[in-house]
């Protein structure tokens, strides 16, 4: 039987007045590709444009109302995210969807963050392309309140029985074809995207079944309803196990017949929703991942950046502590240089009366010996301490650090008559650290420590403050600490202590009380910093006045 070229026109008419208010501009240098998108569009009931550059899509926006631009990223006279932000400034409504090609996912991304609703991967997959369309169309129907007209096919070799369902669905609002062969309901299929199949399980050419599973081949989307005579149960629960949402019996009740239709609407849009809210999910997720990913890259440039800020701090604060400690070093070295010269000017007297014996000779190389190791250590510690280079963690004692600062500053302390107590409890437990870290830290707290009773030894004098018999004490305590377990260093001077308000911002950077030139701040800063990184605690306890402790908790 011939296809009913009224019913078909009628029906293609109706899509092509509906398609007027969806316009898709398509921009791609690539010509094939750009030829098959508009192929697929046209069937969606789409007008379509198209463009190969930048300044022709330009142009057509210029002149067209466009509602969908789906746009390459590489573009021959510019970048599509370039075209997209001048598409979203001057026409914000329109919808777009963004091309890329393997490995593209985070110019894609960017493009999404920039506006873009969504993007398709080349080659490009119906099923992809269903989603981006139905996702800008979605959009546009909450925006623009365009209504989406679903399509029927009807297929069925009793042309009165399509003209008369053709008839009543078409009142009903939908967009009907009609087709008198199975063959001709395929060519309608291939060139017109219709929602629901209505067919005959009984008809010449091939059956309904067949029909229907040839559709759903073409497109997975596409619902089926089945008609079947009372006899044909068999074939009805056949066409349900092939994909068909329902079936009707005839002679058909036409309102039970709007039910299936609608009922099958329904199944559409449901997984359309689902689809569509999938899609979502996945473009967040993705532009949650490259947030991420950009978030940690600038974390570590950050933490990059922090890290080399500290470790010149640390060298900063290392050379002015060694600044302040040249006069005790000074002694220090002196110290066995004057042992050196006593011995020389010894050799020389005895020489001068020929009395220099062989037993003078060895007692004085040992002592020059002696002399030139001692010096060699306190070069070296000096020299290692000062160093600017990345240091490494390992078991340590910690007593050892503490005397390591002591013997720096231990000439410094005496001159300054300061007297030094210390307690140490018996086989302390080693602990995970970094020994001249550790004694940078020693070495800022006991500075502080002596500034402290410096001052206060000053406004003593001053008259500022009244105490008989002042004399500067300062005492290390270090002691094991079993919850949790690690060990306990207490440093304690009776200086001028510690304000309530200062107490608050002593381990702020470059936080002093001391005069300008006299100390940097960076002190206590980075003392903290260090036994944060000891995963350790430290702790300042202070009264105004009278004495100031520092306890330094580290783990074992």
């Amino acid at each position: 039987m011939e296809f009913s070229e009224n019913n078909q026109s009628k029906g293609l008419d109706s899509n092509q007045n509906a398609a007027i208010k969806r316009t898709v501009l398509i921009v791609d240098d690539d010509i094939l590709i750009s030829e098959q998108l508009a192929k697929e569009l046209k069937r969606n009931y789409f007008t379509t444009f198209s463009a190969v550059d930048g300044r022709s899509a330009l142009e057509i926006l210029n002149r067209e109302k466009v509602d969908i631009l789906i746009l390459d990223v590489n573009l021959p006279d510019m970048k599509g995210i370039k075209l997209l932000e001048i598409v979203k400034k001057e026409q914000p409504d329109c919808e777009v969807i963004i091309i890329t090609g393997f490995g593209s996912e985070e110019v894609a991304i960017q493009a999404v963050r920039r506006g873009a609703i969504d993007y398709i991967e080349k080659p490009i997959g119906n099923q992809a392309l269903a989603a981006a369309l139905g996702r800008a169309e979605e959009k546009l129907a909450k925006t623009r309140e365009l209504a989406y007209q679903n399509t029927i096919l009807l297929v069925d070799d009793e042309k009165d029985m399509v003209i008369l369902l053709k008839g009543f669905l078409e009142k009903e609002g939908f967009l009907v074809f009609g087709a008198f062969t199975p063959t001709e309901g395929l060519k309608i299929i291939e060139h017109n995207k219709i929602d629901v199949v209505v067919t005959d399980i009984k008809m010449r050419e091939m059956d309904g079944i067949e029909l229907f599973k040839r559709a759903k081949g073409l497109y997975a989307d596409i619902e089926g309803i089945v008609v079947t005579g009372f006899s044909d149960g068999d074939l009805a629960i056949k066409a349900l196990r092939a994909g068909a949402s329902d079936y009707i019996t005839k002679p058909i009740d036409l309102e039970g017949f709007l039910f299936s239709i609608n009922r099958a609407i329904e199944r559409i849009n449901l997984n359309r929703t689902r689809l569509y809210r999938a899609r979502e999910l996945k473009i967040s997720q993705e532009i949650t991942m490259k947030m991420n990913e950009e978030l940690e890259r600038r974390i570590e440039e950050r933490s990059k950046e922090l890290n080399k800020t500290q470790t010149q701090l640390f060298q900063t604060s290392k050379l002015a502590t060694l600044g302040e400690m040249a006069a005790g070093l000074a002694h220090e070295i002196n110290q066995p240089l004057g042992g050196i010269l006593l011995v020389a000017t010894n050799f020389r007297k005895l020489m001068e009366r020929q009395k220099l014996t062989n037993a003078e000779l060895e007692s004085g190389i040992k002592d020059i010996e002696f002399s030139v190791k001692r010096m060699s250590r306190i070069i070296q510690h000096i020299r290692i301490f000062a160093r600017q280079e990345t240091l490494t963690f390992a078991q340590i004692d910690v007593t050892e650090t503490i005397d390591s600062a002591l013997n720096l500053l231990g000439e410094q302390l005496r001159l300054h008559e300061i007297e030094v107590a210390k307690t140490i409890e018996p086989d302390l437990p080693k602990i995970l650290g970094e020994p001249f870290q550790l004694e940078q830290v020693w070495i800022n707290l006991i500075s502080n420590a002596r500034d402290a009773m410096d001052e206060k030894q000053k406004r003593i004098v001053g008259g500022k403050l009244a105490v008989v018999g002042y004399r500067k004490k300062f005492i290390i305590s270090v002691s094991r600490q079993k919850e949790p377990k690690g060990i306990r260093v207490s440093l304690t001077d009776n200086g001028i202590g510690i304000s309530e308000e200062n107490k608050k911002k002593v381990f702020d950077p470059f936080f002093t009380t001391k005069e300008v030139g006299k100390g940097t701040g960076l002190g206590l800063s980075i003392s903290y910093g260090i036994i944060d990184a000891h995963k350790g605690k430290i702790e300042i306890d202070s009264r105004q006045g009278e004495e100031t402790t520092s306890t330094v908790y580290l783990p074992c």
